[in-house]
C-alpha cells in the first residue's frame, strides 16, 4: 500500500516538473520570438479608425512588421508604436500612410521610403503621416465637389 502512494506521489512530482519545464521552454520561446524584431519606430496620427495592435506593416506590400501599441501623445494625437522585423534602412524622410485591403478589407501601415541619405534609427518617429482615409469622408468630398461642379455648370449656363 505504501510503495503504490510513492509510486502515486513521485508520477504527480514527475508530471508537475515536465510542466514546468514546458511552460518555461515555451516562455522563453516567446519571449525570444516577440524580440526579434530588428526595431521600433512611431507614427503620430490624427485617426486610426481600425487599426489595432497586431495590425501589419508592409513595405512595398509586404509585411515586414506588426503594430505593437497604441497610446495617446500631446494634443489628443495616437502614437502607434511599430516593431520591424529586421533592420530596413529607410530614410528620415519616408512617410508611413494607413490603408485598407480593398473597399473594406483590414487596415495597416504601409512604409513610403524617401530619398534622404539619413536614416531612421531604432525608437525614431516618422515625420510624415497620413491618416485613415474614413469611406464616409470620402464620399462626403465627392458629394460636395459634384454640387461646387454642377453649381459651376449653372452658373456658365446663365451666362
Amino acid at each position: 500500500m505504501i510503495n503504490e502512494d510513492r509510486k502515486k506521489i513521485f508520477v504527480g512530482f514527475l508530471f508537475a516538473t515536465l510542466l514546468a519545464i514546458s511552460m518555461i521552454v515555451l516562455h522563453e520561446r516567446s519571449v525570444t520570438r516577440q524580440s526579434h524584431h530588428g526595431f521600433t519606430l512611431y507614427a503620430l496620427f490624427n485617426k486610426i479608425d481600425g487599426v489595432s495592435n497586431g495590425a501589419e506593416v508592409r513595405l512595398g506590400g509586404l509585411k515586414v512588421g506588426r503594430v505593437v501599441s497604441q497610446s495617446f501623445a500631446n494634443d489628443y494625437q495616437i502614437k502607434l508604436e511599430m516593431a520591424l522585423d529586421k533592420n530596413y534602412e529607410l530614410p528620415v524622410d519616408s512617410s508611413v500612410q494607413i490603408e485598407t485591403d480593398g473597399l473594406m478589407g483590414a487596415k495597416h501601415l504601409e512604409i513610403v521610403p524617401g530619398a534622404d541619405e539619413e536614416l531612421l534609427n531604432n525608437g525614431d518617429s516618422f515625420g510624415y503621416t497620413q491618416d485613415v482615409m474614413i469611406l464616409n469622408d470620402l464620399l462626403e468630398k465627392v458629394l460636395g465637389y459634384m454640387r461646387d461642379k454642377k453649381g459651376v455648370s449653372d452658373e456658365e449656363k446663365s451666362n
